[in-house]
């Protein structure tokens, strides 16, 4: 039978993954995982999807997509085809770009964001390449 690869976890994952790790090393025998680990083990759920989340912090999945059936998410949950980042007129820092300008921006594993600009909008493109870049690290 085939093995699926696994694909590297997300920042926010390992460093949840480190701080139930440590929780398990001191806590006393028998003690359920505090509400703060919980609940941002259910935030990233909603983020990258229960299953890998529960795999990858080694926690059950099955408490984990009941809780995320409890919780609602924050924020609209990624689509399974790939990220979605949304950037406010204010996020944006401003430098002027021509009109019907179109600045397409993908990665390795597949992600892609487009921008399609209007002749009034400004915008500084290396730094949005630069948060393009840094969102996965």
């Amino acid at each position: 039978m085939a093995r699926i690869q696994n694909r590297a976890l997300p920042v926010g994952v390992r460093q949840l993954g480190e701080r139930i790790e440590h929780w398990r090393r001191t806590r006393a025998r028998r003690t359920f995982m505090p509400a703060e680990l919980w609940s941002a083990a259910v935030e990233l759920g909603h983020s990258h999807g229960a299953y890998r989340v529960a795999h990858g912090l080694r926690i059950s999945f099955v408490c984990l997509r009941r809780r995320m059936a409890e919780a609602p998410p924050s924020v609209r949950p990624i689509a399974p085809s790939g990220e979605f980042v949304e950037l406010t007129r204010a996020q944006i820092p401003s430098t002027s770009v021509p009109s019907g300008t179109v600045i397409e921006l993908s990665d390795r594993t597949g992600i892609r964001l487009t921008l399609r600009l209007g002749a009034d909008v400004q915008l500084d493109v290396a730094s949005v390449v630069a948060a393009f870049r840094r969102r996965g690290a």
